[in-house]
């Protein structure tokens, strides 16, 4: 059973989220925190699947809550739920490890859809996002040269499921592997390509491609 710790300080959206999650998983067990002190107390005597995180709680506010959070739950998967909009806030939520960034303004099957695909294992943003992400690969210092790093024909075939937005469940059914063995293929692939998550593994292969384009 999915265990879901809904950090909001608005009692009328912390409803709303518990009676939307209970429509994707009927049964769900939640936990609501209204402060951040009282979202870190939950993560230490509790274990959770997700964290639905608004970014304006007090005691947060930053980044470094996603840090503070991972520091007691590492598998934790985090949903940042804001207010503030995608193009002012997502990336740097989504660098610091966050798995998905969606604003209030979302509709609820919007939610709904986002809360089952972080918890399949991907990340959640919009094409905001992946645009930004893609214009920050092209123009850092480390900006792509082009050249793939070398994968073995299975982190091949892993790569190109993940940039798809196959989820795990899906991947290993596909490959016929067991979970740690997608966990260590993802763990090198993100290792050879400089990346985080599959979020910037997108941006940057498009980033490549663009480059490939731009030189051709």
């Amino acid at each position: 059973m999915k265990s879901i710790l809904i950090a909001e300080d608005h009692s009328v959206l912390r409803m709303g989220i518990s009676l939307i999650t209970d429509e994707v998983y009927p049964g769900v067990i939640i936990k609501e925190a209204d402060t951040f002190y009282d979202t870190l107390e939950h993560l230490r005597h509790n274990t959770f699947d997700l964290l639905i995180l608004d970014i304006q709680l007090p005691g947060g506010g930053s980044p470094q809550m996603i840090a503070a959070a991972r520091a007691l739950q590492p598998d934790l998967r985090i949903l940042i739920f804001s207010y503030f909009e995608e193009d002012t806030h997502a990336l740097s939520y989504i660098k610091a490890g966050a798995n998905g960034y969606l604003p209030k303004t979302a509709p609820p099957d919007v939610v709904k859809e986002a809360i089952k695909y972080v918890l399949q294992g991907n990340t959640f943003v919009s094409g905001i996002v992946q645009t930004q992400m893609i214009n920050t690969l092209q123009h850092s210092k480390q900006k792509p040269d082009g050249t793939m790093p070398l994968l073995s024909p299975r982190e091949t075939q892993v790569m190109q499921l993940l940039i798809r937005g196959t989820g795990n469940q899906d991947i290993k059914s596909a490959l016929n592997i067991q979970s740690s063995t997608l966990s260590t293929f993802k763990l090198k692939i993100f290792t050879k390509m400089k990346v985080n998550n599959v979020v910037e593994l997108a941006a940057k292969i498009n980033a490549m491609h663009a480059g490939e384009k731009i030189q051709s």
